[in-house]
């Protein structure tokens, strides 16, 4: 793919929508992973 691309690895976690209990950290971990590879992959394009 031409893009990175990462997701939660959880579903879309309807059960808990709007009860406040959620826990970020799944798409915290997603967008640092997306940047760690942002960085490999640059750097192999120098």
């Amino acid at each position: 793919l031409p893009i990175i691309r990462t997701s939660v690895d959880h579903g879309t976690a309807f059960d808990i929508a709007g009860k406040g209990c959620a826990s970020p950290e799944s798409i915290e971990f997603a967008t640092q992973a997306a940047a760690h590879f942002t960085k490999q992959v640059s750097s192999l394009s120098r």
